[in-house]
């Protein structure tokens, strides 16, 4: 193989690299927002709490409200 295909492929090869790292920290950012846009509507829906039957019966996230779909413990939305 020639220096000048070597050198085609590793810049090929950082390219897709910097690709794929800038998507990850994308994807972090609209995690962020995600957890935001759930905590507001945790704190705006007039919750309705039903019991989650598919949760098992040692999980701390047993009880969604029936509106937002959400967890009553906050740690498990």
């Amino acid at each position: 193989m020639s220096d000048a295909t070597s050198t085609s492929l590793i810049k090929d090869i950082k390219s897709k690299y910097k690709s794929m790292y800038e998507k990850m920290h994308e994807i972090e950012q609209i995690k962020k927002e995600i957890r935001v846009l759930k905590k507001n509507l945790f704190n705006t829906c007039a919750h309705e709490w039903i019991r989650d039957w598919d949760e098992p019966s040692d999980s701390i996230c047993k009880w969604k409200c029936k509106h937002c779909d959400l967890s009553r413990n906050p740690n498990c939305n």
